[in-house]
């Protein structure tokens, strides 16, 4: 455990929220960066100390932390849904219309997923005529990823990839990432240089906002210490400007409701309205961003 500066600022003075222990009984302090407003764990636990909370469970066994069986058919089948909503909602594909246009006679466009997981993005994007790549460090999605979906996975941290076949791309995502990572800016910074001119970053991160500050220790994204950083809607703004990211579209999404087995149809029904009410009014727990890389 390690006191650092704010990631995004540099600052050295953090406001205590308050303190959170994670499933192996450890605690971790819920700090905001007194210039920024940042909102991160700090101090903060190294590699080696968040990764054993990565183990195999974590994807195949169900908890408010992990999922219910991440190779199944039927999340693979949700994810690929809620990737197509949030691309939609982000216009992409009016954006990747004119890419196409600009490609010449037989080249494709390019992605690559960062923290890819067991690569259902990559995945989506090969099925769609894409040159898709994908970057992960856990074992079993990548193991998943080459044997089972035969895919073009790098088992690395990105943040050390030398990319040697020297590649850049004209997507790169990171859906649901950024706030695993010890490095947030730095990673932000080096996808830049592996983006083509006027490329586009698409990135989807749990928000700090409202729904957050009235969850408290029960909000449903304050898993630590697999969460480092919680961004505000016009922090991660700013921070993805601040690094010469321009055009940003975004949006929010996510009430908070989380749907169940049995749930009753007034529960639904409920659900249903929340999502879209906080949709309307920019209120959701979830964000997402894109923005492209200047010409």
């Amino acid at each position: 455990m390690e006191l650092i500066p704010c990631n995004t600022c540099g600052e050295n003075r953090f406001r205590p929220i308050f303190t959170k222990e994670s499933p192996l009984g450890e605690t971790f302090s819920i700090v905001s960066c007194v210039r920024c407003g940042l909102v991160q764990v700090n101090p903060q636990p190294d590699f080696l100390a968040v990764k054993k909370y990565y183990d195999d469970s974590y994807f195949t066994q169900r908890t408010e932390r992990g999922y219910d069986n991440y190779y199944s058919d039927k999340l693979r089948t949700e994810i690929s849904r809620v990737f197509q909503l949030n691309l939609k909602d982000l216009d992409f594909f009016s954006w990747e219309k004119v890419r196409i246009s600009q490609l010449p006679p037989g080249e494709k466009l390019s992605s690559l997923d960062i923290g890819c997981a067991a690569g259902y993005f990559v995945t989506y994007q090969k099925e769609r005529g894409y040159d898709a790549f994908g970057i992960e460090i856990a074992d079993g999605p990548v193991r998943f990823a080459r044997e089972t979906l035969k895919l073009n996975i790098f088992q690395e941290n990105f943040l050390d990839w030398d990319n040697q076949f020297q590649k850049q791309f004209d997507v790169i995502t990171l859906w649901a990432t950024i706030e695993h990572l010890h490095n947030p800016k730095e990673t932000l910074e080096k996808i830049q240089k592996h983006l083509k001119p006027g490329g586009v970053l698409i990135l989807s991160t749990c928000r700090y906002g409202l729904l957050a500050k009235l969850g408290g220790k029960n909000w449903r994204y304050l898993n630590v210490p697999e969460h480092l950083y919680y961004y505000s809607y016009q922090g991660l703004k700013n921070l993805l400007l601040s690094l010469g990211y321009r055009n940003p579209v975004s949006f929010t999404y996510g009430s908070g409701m989380t749907s169940r087995a049995g749930a009753s149809l007034s529960f639904k029904l409920r659900k249903r309205v929340m999502d879209q009410l906080v949709k309307w009014f920019q209120l959701g727990d979830m964000m997402v961003y894109m923005v492209r890389k200047a010409n």
